[in-house]
């Protein structure tokens, strides 16, 4: 029982001794502040858009999954192969769509803005 209380003790013993807690320290806002928080709103909004065309990449995904199983699974049946057809078709767009817009997004961030 001690020996596994110290094989334990002595694996975690090098992460709690190496963790040290740092505060940042206090800076004083330029003159120009307004300007530095409305550049840091932009790029929040910024952010915001590539996560939203994360999210519609990963419906994308998911849609084009469930049309392929739809349609591996249709059985000669001809409404659920198309539905699944248009399924299929309907997430090619959306992943067009958010792979247009995550690269024009990226673009306008660090290109043009």
């Amino acid at each position: 029982m001690k020996t596994k209380l110290l094989t334990i003790l002595l694996l975690f013993l090098p992460i709690i001794t190496l963790a040290q807690f740092v505060d940042s320290p206090e800076v004083t806002p330029p003159a120009n502040a307004p300007a530095i928080q409305n550049n840091a709103s932009i790029a929040n909004v910024f952010d915001v858009l590539i996560l939203l065309s994360a999210l519609l990449f990963i419906i994308s995904m998911f849609g084009f999954l469930i049309g392929i199983l739809k349609l591996m699974t249709a059985g000669g049946n001809e409404i659920v192969a198309e539905k699944s057809h248009a399924m299929l078709v309907t997430s090619g767009w959306i992943f067009s769509a958010s792979i247009l817009g995550f690269l024009l997004i990226n673009i306008v961030k660090y290109f043009i803005y």
